[in-house]
């Protein structure tokens, strides 16, 4: 769904290196430095502002690698099974503009929090 160029790589790269060892961008280059499978991926030496690129490369093509990842999944199929769950996360701080009072399931009394939703 990425496809071959470089930008393609460097993200299947940073993908690699969350699941091979988490860390930063600048991490990723480091882990680079020492693994093989920057070699067999292809790709040439990067720094952390190429990963940032690579990113910025995704996001512009996301509702395009989604759709080829659905149809690569599904084919032309609709999937028949969806699964949701929520879970919520509670601040300390004022700022975040995501962040609200409201019902909070961990009786945290008095914390903002921010609600999320997962559809699969």
């Amino acid at each position: 769904a990425l496809g071959n160029t470089e930008e393609a790589k460097r993200a299947l790269w940073m993908i690699l290196a969350r699941l091979i060892e988490p860390g930063s961008r600048l991490a990723n280059v480091r882990l680079a430095q020492r693994h093989a499978a920057v070699d067999v991926l292809g790709l040439n030496a990067f720094n952390e502002d190429d990963l940032y690129g690579a990113m910025d490369w995704i996001e512009s093509r996301q509702r395009s690698i989604e759709k080829k990842l659905f149809s690569s999944r599904y084919g032309g199929k609709i999937p028949a099974l969806y699964l949701y769950d929520v879970t919520s996360s509670y601040l300390e701080g004022m700022k975040n503009e995501y962040a609200d009072f409201g019902y909070n399931r961990d009786k945290k009394r008095g914390k903002m929090q921010i609600v999320i939703g997962l559809l699969t």
